[in-house]
């Protein structure tokens, strides 16, 4: 499900059903590291847009939330808002090496993607989808 008229409508019904939120987090920090932060959210879209497909009607796929500068407030306090929503689990999908008391963290890989041709992008972005798609379940097969 994704943060959309039409999914929000339904989702407080199938809250017992949709009980992951995943955030996707990046940094929009306009300094040297520009274009990597890009490139990074770049691979978030993608790579979320895949697991929306995968896993829907189990996942709810949030806005993409930024920081600058590495400030996490508004983070956490949207996580404490899904959860009192009814999300059993949030999961913080990003690049960034930050630790959330309730939220679980996927990092992803580092790609280079501005280079590469349409084909081999796609494989990489498939492969991290598979990984993600694991560590997702794995996360839902832990004891609550």
């Amino acid at each position: 499900m994704l943060y959309n008229h039409q999914d929000l409508k339904v989702l407080k019904d199938e809250i017992e059903f949709v009980d992951t939120a995943l955030v996707p987090f990046a940094s929009a920090d306009m300094n040297e590291g520009a274009r990597d932060n890009a490139s990074d959210m770049e691979m978030i879209q993608m790579v979320t847009i895949q697991l929306e497909k995968q896993f829907k009607g189990r996942l709810f796929i949030t806005p993409p939330m930024m920081t600058v500068e590495g400030m996490t407030e508004v983070l956490r306090t949207y996580i404490s808002q899904l959860e009192a929503y009814g999300f059993k689990r949030v999961i913080i999908l990003t690049h960034l090496d930050h630790s959330f008391e309730s939220a679980q963290s996927i990092v992803l890989n580092r790609i280079p993607l501005e280079d590469m041709d349409v084909e081999m992008k796609m494989s990489l972005i498939n492969d991290e989808v598979k990984n993600v798609m694991k560590q997702v379940i794995s996360i839902w097969n832990q004891r609550d």
